[in-house]
């Protein structure tokens, strides 16, 4: 895992928030967004790809979510992998000022072709993250981990969200 990606989405969120004019709370709401990923599968393979996120903030502590992630593909002496889940998620948050801090638990349909083996199915997930927000819009450093029964894909991402009022 390019633990490199991680530590500057997470500086950059932090650093993001030293431009705030004030503590705002986040908006509740429905929130859209995306960004970009970079997956490490447990036999080696790096792959870079996508998120696209859809959630509903009901509580300042609160969250449900689904995404779409694109886990990328690539491959390494012989063994490939080209993966991709859609999610769904509870997000436990914790707001101090302009951060988010949070918890991540749910369950991933993944489906992976590794090398002629194709399988898909659901899979427990969870992860952690930090994020910035400044009223509707939102930046947000995380790592998640998909667990199933063949291999681990383990995630950081940044990504944006938009919350509609």
């Amino acid at each position: 895992m390019n633990t490199k990606f991680a530590l500057v989405a997470a500086l950059g969120a932090l650093s993001l928030a030293s431009f705030a004019p004030q503590a705002v709370a986040a908006d509740n709401g429905f929130y859209l967004g995306g960004g970009v990923t970079q997956t490490d599968f447990d036999n080696s393979i790096d792959g870079n790809g996508f998120k696209i996120i859809a959630g509903f903030r009901p509580l300042d502590w609160l969250a449900v979510e689904a995404n779409y992630l694109d886990l990328g593909s690539g491959s390494d002496n012989g063994d490939s992998v080209d993966a991709s889940a859609f999610t769904a998620s509870a997000l436990l948050l914790a707001e101090f000022a302009v951060i988010d801090l949070y918890a991540r638990i749910g369950v991933a349909n993944l489906q992976a072709d590794t090398g002629g083996f194709s399988a898909d199915g659901w899979e427990p997930t969870f992860g952690a993250g930090i994020g910035a927000h400044f009223g509707s819009f939102g930046l947000r450093a995380e790592y998640e981990e998909i667990n199933a029964n063949y291999f681990d894909a383990k995630t950081v991402s940044l990504s944006f969200t938009y919350t509609f009022l």
